[in-house]
Protein backbone atom coordinates (compact mmCIF):
# COMPACT_ATOMS: atom_id res chain seq x y z
CA UNK A 1 0.00 0.00 0.00
CA UNK A 2 2.74 2.48 0.53
CA UNK A 3 4.21 2.04 -2.98
CA UNK A 4 1.08 2.77 -4.54
CA UNK A 5 0.80 5.45 -2.00
CA UNK A 6 4.52 6.83 -3.04
CA UNK A 7 3.53 6.39 -6.55
CA UNK A 8 0.52 8.43 -6.19
CA UNK A 9 2.44 11.21 -4.69
CA UNK A 10 4.97 11.08 -7.27
CA UNK A 11 2.29 11.43 -9.87
CA UNK A 12 0.80 14.62 -8.25
CA UNK A 13 4.21 16.08 -7.66
CA UNK A 14 4.17 15.45 -11.41
CA UNK A 15 0.88 17.52 -12.14
CA UNK A 16 1.97 20.10 -9.62
CA UNK A 17 4.94 21.09 -11.36
CA UNK A 18 3.24 20.87 -14.74
CA UNK A 19 0.65 23.51 -13.69
CA UNK A 20 2.89 25.88 -11.95
CA UNK A 21 5.27 25.89 -14.93
CA UNK A 22 1.72 26.71 -16.80
CA UNK A 23 1.05 29.70 -14.52
CA UNK A 24 4.66 30.88 -14.57
CA UNK A 25 3.98 30.74 -18.66
CA UNK A 26 0.65 32.77 -18.45
CA UNK A 27 1.95 35.19 -15.45
CA UNK A 28 5.10 36.17 -17.89
CA UNK A 29 2.41 36.32 -20.49
CA UNK A 30 -0.37 38.55 -18.95
CA UNK A 31 2.34 40.56 -18.00
CA UNK A 32 4.35 41.56 -20.43
CA UNK A 33 0.94 42.17 -22.38
CA UNK A 34 0.14 44.61 -19.49
CA UNK A 35 3.29 46.47 -19.64
CA UNK A 36 3.85 46.25 -23.48
CA UNK A 37 0.73 45.94 -25.02
CA UNK A 38 0.15 45.28 -28.76
CA UNK A 39 0.32 48.36 -31.23
CA UNK A 40 -3.12 49.47 -32.40
CA UNK A 41 -4.11 47.52 -35.58
CA UNK A 42 -4.56 50.76 -37.64
CA UNK A 43 -1.61 52.35 -36.86
CA UNK A 44 1.78 51.47 -38.90
CA UNK A 45 0.46 48.10 -40.60
CA UNK A 46 2.67 44.98 -40.66
CA UNK A 47 5.86 47.09 -39.89
CA UNK A 48 4.30 47.84 -36.14
CA UNK A 49 2.88 44.55 -35.74
CA UNK A 50 6.52 42.58 -36.89
CA UNK A 51 8.06 45.21 -34.24
CA UNK A 52 5.73 44.51 -31.93
CA UNK A 53 6.14 40.71 -32.46
CA UNK A 54 9.98 40.74 -32.20
CA UNK A 55 10.62 43.52 -29.34
CA UNK A 56 7.71 40.83 -27.17
CA UNK A 57 9.81 37.63 -28.22
CA UNK A 58 12.99 39.63 -27.15
CA UNK A 59 11.01 40.38 -23.20
CA UNK A 60 9.66 36.79 -22.98
CA UNK A 61 13.21 35.17 -23.92
CA UNK A 62 14.75 37.19 -21.23
CA UNK A 63 12.00 36.42 -18.79
CA UNK A 64 12.44 32.61 -19.54
CA UNK A 65 15.84 33.01 -19.21
CA UNK A 66 15.23 34.58 -15.42
CA UNK A 67 12.95 31.98 -14.37
CA UNK A 68 15.03 28.89 -15.74
CA UNK A 69 18.19 30.37 -13.80
CA UNK A 70 15.59 30.66 -10.67
CA UNK A 71 14.70 27.10 -11.13
CA UNK A 72 18.43 26.48 -11.08
CA UNK A 73 19.10 28.30 -7.60
CA UNK A 74 16.31 26.98 -5.98
CA UNK A 75 16.93 23.32 -6.94
CA UNK A 76 18.21 22.41 -3.82
CA UNK A 77 15.28 23.81 -1.79
CA UNK A 78 12.56 21.58 -2.98
CA UNK A 79 12.92 19.21 -6.55
CA UNK A 80 8.62 19.92 -6.95
CA UNK A 81 8.67 23.89 -7.36
CA UNK A 82 12.37 23.73 -8.72
CA UNK A 83 10.82 21.16 -12.00
CA UNK A 84 7.77 23.82 -11.91
CA UNK A 85 9.86 26.91 -12.43
CA UNK A 86 11.79 24.92 -15.13
CA UNK A 87 8.77 24.06 -17.29
CA UNK A 88 7.41 27.65 -16.81
CA UNK A 89 10.71 28.50 -18.04
CA UNK A 90 10.72 26.04 -20.62
CA UNK A 91 6.83 27.04 -21.43
CA UNK A 92 7.91 30.36 -21.95
CA UNK A 93 11.07 29.83 -24.41
CA UNK A 94 8.43 28.12 -26.80
CA UNK A 95 6.45 31.36 -26.68
CA UNK A 96 9.38 33.97 -27.27
CA UNK A 97 10.37 31.21 -30.16
CA UNK A 98 6.65 31.38 -31.41
CA UNK A 99 6.89 35.17 -31.68
CA UNK A 100 9.71 35.13 -32.57
CA UNK A 101 9.25 33.11 -35.38
CA UNK A 102 6.02 35.33 -36.17
CA UNK A 103 8.26 38.58 -36.61
CA UNK A 104 8.87 39.30 -40.65
CA UNK A 105 12.93 40.32 -39.93
CA UNK A 106 14.55 37.29 -40.79
CA UNK A 107 18.35 38.02 -38.66
CA UNK A 108 16.65 39.61 -35.87
CA UNK A 109 14.29 36.50 -36.04
CA UNK A 110 17.40 33.77 -36.11
CA UNK A 111 19.36 35.76 -33.80
CA UNK A 112 15.86 34.79 -31.39
CA UNK A 113 15.97 31.49 -31.58
CA UNK A 114 20.40 31.25 -31.22
CA UNK A 115 19.93 32.69 -28.21
CA UNK A 116 16.56 30.90 -27.11
CA UNK A 117 18.72 27.49 -28.41
CA UNK A 118 21.72 28.22 -26.34
CA UNK A 119 20.16 28.89 -23.45
CA UNK A 120 18.52 26.06 -23.14
CA UNK A 121 21.38 23.38 -24.35
CA UNK A 122 22.96 25.86 -21.80
CA UNK A 123 20.30 25.35 -18.37
CA UNK A 124 19.73 21.54 -19.84
CA UNK A 125 22.94 20.60 -19.28
CA UNK A 126 23.22 22.42 -15.90
CA UNK A 127 20.19 21.20 -14.80
CA UNK A 128 20.56 17.00 -16.19
CA UNK A 129 24.56 16.72 -16.96
CA UNK A 130 26.79 18.33 -14.77
CA UNK A 131 28.97 16.59 -12.00
CA UNK A 132 26.90 13.40 -12.83
CA UNK A 133 29.54 10.27 -11.84
CA UNK A 134 28.39 6.79 -11.65
CA UNK A 135 30.35 6.50 -7.81
CA UNK A 136 33.12 3.66 -7.72
CA UNK A 137 31.50 1.88 -5.11
CA UNK A 138 27.95 1.59 -6.98
CA UNK A 139 29.60 -0.69 -10.27
CA UNK A 140 31.56 -2.52 -8.04
CA UNK A 141 30.35 -6.14 -7.93
CA UNK A 142 28.39 -7.43 -4.61
CA UNK A 143 30.15 -8.61 -2.19
CA UNK A 144 33.58 -6.75 -3.20
CA UNK A 145 35.18 -4.40 -0.87
CA UNK A 146 33.75 -0.81 -1.48
CA UNK A 147 30.34 -2.55 -2.39
CA UNK A 148 26.71 -0.85 -1.07
CA UNK A 149 25.41 -2.31 1.94
CA UNK A 150 22.34 -4.48 0.99
CA UNK A 151 19.73 -2.12 2.43
CA UNK A 152 20.94 0.69 -0.05
CA UNK A 153 20.64 -1.57 -2.44
CA UNK A 154 17.17 -2.85 -1.96
CA UNK A 155 16.24 1.06 -2.02
CA UNK A 156 18.04 1.82 -5.04
CA UNK A 157 16.14 -1.13 -6.47
CA UNK A 158 13.13 0.61 -5.53
CA UNK A 159 13.71 3.70 -6.62
CA UNK A 160 14.62 2.45 -10.02
CA UNK A 161 11.74 1.05 -10.18
CA UNK A 162 9.51 4.11 -9.62
CA UNK A 163 11.37 5.82 -11.82
CA UNK A 164 10.59 3.42 -14.76
CA UNK A 165 7.17 3.34 -14.07
CA UNK A 166 6.97 7.05 -13.70
CA UNK A 167 8.81 7.13 -17.05
CA UNK A 168 6.46 4.64 -18.81
CA UNK A 169 3.35 6.61 -17.30
CA UNK A 170 4.29 9.62 -18.48
CA UNK A 171 5.33 8.46 -22.20
CA UNK A 172 2.00 6.73 -22.52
Amino acid sequence: MSAQRDVGQSMLQVIFSFFLGLVVTAFIGIGVNTFYPEPPYSSGGESAWSTYRLTTSIILLVCATLVMLLSLAIANSGPVLANGALLGGLFTMIYAVGMGISAGEQWPRFAVLTVALVITVAVGWWKFSRGRTVPAAASAPSGAVGALPVEVEARLTAVEAKLDALGRALRD
